[in-house]
C-alpha cells in the first residue's frame, strides 16, 4: 500500500512551510507562451483556442497562488490538495486578492482526481509529483491525463540535487526517493528524476513532450550546492 503522508503535509503547512505568495516565473511564462498572453494591463490574447472560457486544474495547489494567478488571466481555475490546512489558506489568500474562490478550492484523497474526463483545457502541477512516492506519481499522471484535454505543465526535482538532503549529501546523482529528514517538509517523500525516470512517468499516458528545460542553481561559494529542476510542458 502506498503511503500518501497526508499527516506530514498537514504538519508542514501548519508550520507555514511552502507559503508561496508569488507564482514562479516559469509558470507565468508557460501561461503567456501556451495559454493566454497578457498584452496590456487589461488585454489578453488567447493562444490556446476554445469556444468556451478556458478551464484549468492546479494540481497540488498548496495555498493557491497559481489558481489565483489563472483567475487574474480570466481562466476558470480549480485547485486541489491533500492538505486541508493548505486549502484553508488558499481560500484566505484568494479573498485577500479580492477573489471569491471558496468553491474553487477543495481537498481530495490523494489518489483519485474528483473531476470528470477532459474537464480541463490544461493542468499545472508545480513541484508536486516529485513530492510523492514514484508509483503514486505514475498513477496520478494517468489521472491528470484523464481530466486534461491539451497541455500539462509540471516541474520535477533533478537527480543532481542530491546534495540538498543530508542522507544524500555525498551523492552526485540520485534518481530514487527518500523520506525527508530535514525540518522543512519533514517526514514527506522526495523523489528525484533523471531523463529515464521522466520518460517512465509519462509512459502509458496520451502526453508527449512539447517543451522541456532544466534550470540549475549553484552556490558560488565553496559549498557544493546544486538545485536543479525539470520544467516540462506535455501536449496531447
Amino acid at each position: 500500500m502506498i503511503e500518501i503522508k497526508k499527516t506530514f503535509w498537514e504538519e508542514s503547512y501548519g508550520r507555514n512551510e511552502n507559503f508561496m505568495l508569488y507564482p514562479k516565473e516559469e509558470v507565468v511564462k508557460f501561461i503567456n507562451r501556451f495559454i493566454r498572453k497578457r498584452v496590456s494591463l487589461t488585454e489578453y490574447v488567447n493562444i490556446l483556442q476554445s469556444d468556451d472560457k478556458l478551464k484549468a486544474l492546479d494540481f497540488g495547489c498548496g495555498i493557491g497562488r497559481i489558481t489565483i494567478l489563472l483567475h487574474e488571466f480570466n481562466v476558470e481555475a480549480y485547485g486541489i490538495d491533500i492538505s486541508e490546512n493548505a486549502i484553508d489558506e488558499a481560500k484566505k489568500l484568494a479573498k485577500y486578492f479580492q477573489f471569491n474562490l471558496n468553491d474553487n478550492f477543495s481537498s481530495y484523497n490523494g489518489k483519485k482526481i474528483p473531476f470528470k474526463d477532459e474537464e480541463f483545457d490544461f493542468t499545472i502541477s508545480e513541484a508536486v509529483l516529485d513530492s510523492l512516492p514514484f508509483e503514486l506519481a505514475k498513477q496520478l499522471m494517468k489521472e491528470i491525463d484523464r481530466v486534461t484535454k491539451k497541455y500539462f505543465f509540471m516541474s520535477l526535482m533533478h537527480s543532481n540535487s542530491a546534495s540538498l538532503f543530508s542522507t544524500l549529501e555525498d551523492a552526485q546523482e540520485f534518481n530514487g526517493e527518500i523520506e525527508v529528514k530535514e525540518m522543512h517538509e519533514h517526514g514527506t517523500i522526495q523523489s528525484l528524476f533523471d531523463k529515464d525516470k521522466l520518460a517512465e512517468l509519462i509512459n502509458g499516458t496520451n502526453f508527449k513532450v512539447k517543451w522541456c528545460e532544466i534550470h540549475t542553481n549553484k552556490d558560488c561559494n565553496e559549498k557544493k550546492y546544486v538545485h536543479s529542476r525539470y520544467y516540462v510542458v506535455l501536449e496531447k
